[in-house]
């Protein structure tokens, strides 16, 4: 596939940490599943690689490129034309992060895979600012739920989502809201990600400034949902109990709606 017939997704974000703990964040096991995957593995260096898990898959990509503290790239083996780069720079407390996932082809069989990752990524670099700016330091410990499919509709999913069944949301501002959820906890907190009806962003305030990311994918009448509660500074038992509370709850939250 020549040059001309391809095309990336590119994402840049600016935040307020260190060079050093940008550039730690996305090359060190330790930091990535404090934002990114649920589990991690890197060798770093050219001929590396950095391994990555989520519930469900797991996959490992060559690093071609390694540049300490200022680019890094990886492949994977099976699609040596996709690749991934990470650009750090910035001095003293404010760093520019800019990622490029290149070599995604043109026309309708590709689409869904360009959409998912340019969503995708807008969520996770949210994720790494937030953790970075708000929690640096802090333990993180991440609850994901890949929720079923169901016959819906996307409107009708992300209802669901904000409706009393779950979340009993409200937007009390441009960037601030409002719930009182299923479970019977009332939530405050603010909104980084509102692009309906696949995309919710919100920190939490009782869940000592958690997140929590929502993707909605697939197209009417078969629709998945990713769902992620990502914690920082709460010990073992209040994540737990968190995982008890909502782990069924977003599980059936398109079964309930059906």
């Amino acid at each position: 596939m020549s040059q001309e017939n391809t095309r990336s997704v590119v994402k840049q974000v600016r935040i307020k940490a260190s060079h050093d703990a940008v550039w730690r964040a996305i090359t060190e096991a330790d930091q990535i599943v404090r934002w990114f995957a649920l589990d991690a593995k890197v060798k770093p260096g050219v001929g590396g690689y950095v391994w990555l898990s989520w519930p469900g898959m797991a996959g490992e990509e060559r690093i071609d490129v390694w540049e300490p503290g200022k680019h890094f790239q990886t492949r994977g083996p099976d699609r040596p034309r996709i690749a991934t780069d990470w650009y750090v720079e910035g001095e003293g407390g404010e760093t520019t992060l800019r990622l490029v996932h290149s070599g995604f082809g043109e026309g309708a069989d590709w689409d869904a895979e360009y959409d998912a990752f340019d969503r995708g990524w807008t969520v996770f670099l949210q994720n790494l600012k937030h953790m970075l700016e708000r929690h640096p330091g802090a333990s993180g410990q991440q609850l994901m739920v890949p929720v079923p499919v169901g016959n819906l509709s996307m409107e009708q999913a992300w209802q669901r989502l904000l409706g009393p069944g779950l979340l009993g949301l409200e937007r009390a501002g441009e960037r601030s809201f409002r719930a009182r959820a299923v479970t019977g906890e009332a939530l405050t907190g603010e909104v980084d990600l509102w692009l309906p009806p696949r995309v919710l962003g919100i920190t939490v305030k009782e869940w000592n400034d958690a997140r929590v990311t929502v993707d909605i994918s697939g197209c009417d009448g078969e629709v998945r949902a990713w769902v992620c509660i990502l914690t920082w500074g709460l010990d073992a038992p209040a994540v737990e109990a968190l995982r008890a509370r909502w782990q069924p709850t977003f599980e059936g939250m398109f079964r309930q709606a059906a």
